[in-house]
């Protein structure tokens, strides 16, 4: 069933007001610093955590609606399997609860293990996983039940960044191709922005930003929330075989490889926070904005003119209205 998942008004322990919608077949990723409230936003969708404020599937309000009749489906940062089952077991165990044929069962398994490669897992016990593959095990849990939304905690941090960026991209296939309203966490700005048909953007609870990536006004969210988050700004783009690159006031910015193939008609670009910074041999020029401090180290917001960049400040002493300049490591090409 085509599922549209709104909240209104929605506050509790860690979230403030927050209204949005998460449309059928559409990929919103969450994003924001921890302790931002991402978790419990799933939490709440699926019925986990008390809240003030409604939710609703389609046109049904479900405040009341416990979490085992939202027929959601939920998989966790930590993949929770059940240690005692094997891999096969885990897989079935919601159609086993809900009774299903036997020959129904093994088929949909089957089709689910293949989809994420984990066909020669089946017999191994969760303790006998590595980390990617426990989270392709949840994920196949989740997916073989037939429900809808899918909500995807962000990966755990200990995973190699390859392995998170594969798990990810098979999610959001699998997601589109069954047309289930996928929710998203991660923590990884770039493919966040490459990627996502959404944005939302939680900072101390509230959404700072909610819509399409490319359409992000950095103006529009507030300082020290753009100088956690970076910045989107227009640019002509060139993809070459040896090298792809922006151009901003007339220089180049190399753009993130991983994305160039699929970045033929960009014409806007993301640059994270920890991918500028204010260096003396900088090629591109602007005056400083605002300035604030984030996980201990300044960042400050420049305006270059057309656009703005947030970068990191590691050396000098800068007051707002400087004059500084900027090198830029990578910057990612946006979908239009």
């Amino acid at each position: 069933m085509v599922v549209k998942v709104s909240l209104r008004n929605v506050s509790n322990f860690a979230l403030r007001d927050v209204s949005v919608d998460f449309l059928p077949g559409e990929a919103s990723i969450v994003i924001g610093p921890n302790g931002s409230g991402k978790t419990t936003l799933l939490k709440v969708i699926a019925g986990l955590a008390p809240h003030n404020g409604d939710v609703y599937f389609n046109e049904n309000r479900v405040n009341s609606l416990p979490a085992y009749k939202r027929n959601v489906l939920y998989v966790p940062q930590k993949s929770a399997l059940f240690m005692h089952m094997k891999v096969w077991d885990n897989v079935a165990f919601c159609l086993k609860v809900r009774k299903i044929d036997n020959d129904a069962v093994a088929e949909k398994v089957r089709w689910i293990m293949k989809r994420l490669s984990i066909e020669h897992l089946s017999s191994r016990y969760p303790s006998q996983l590595s980390g990617g593959e426990a989270k392709r095990v949840a994920i196949a849990r989740a997916l073989v039940c037939n429900g809808n939304p899918l909500l995807l905690d962000e990966m755990e941090s200990n995973l190699d960044y390859n392995v998170r960026v594969s798990i990810s991209e098979e999610a959001l296939r699998l997601a589109k191709e069954l047309g289930l309203t996928l929710v998203m966490v991660t923590h990884d700005l770039d493919w966040a922005f490459r990627k996502a048909d959404k944005i939302v953007y939680l900072w101390s609870g509230r959404i700072s930003y909610s819509g399409p990536p490319s359409l992000l006004d950095p103006l529009s969210i507030e300082p020290e929330a753009l100088a956690w988050l970076g910045s989107v700004l227009r640019a002509e783009v060139f993809i070459n075989d040896d090298f792809s690159y922006a151009v901003i006031n007339g220089f180049k910015v190399p753009l993130n490889q991983v994305f160039t193939n699929e970045a033929m008609s960009a014409s806007k670009i993301y640059i994270s926070s920890r991918d500028a910074l204010v260096d003396e041999h900088g090629k591109i020029e602007g005056k400083v904005l605002h300035k604030a401090i984030i996980h201990g180290m300044e960042r400050v917001i420049v305006d270059i003119g057309d656009g703005v960049i947030v970068a990191k400040n590691t050396s000098m002493s800068i007051n707002v209205g400087d004059k500084v300049r900027i090198k830029v490591l990578n910057a990612v090409p946006l979908k239009t």
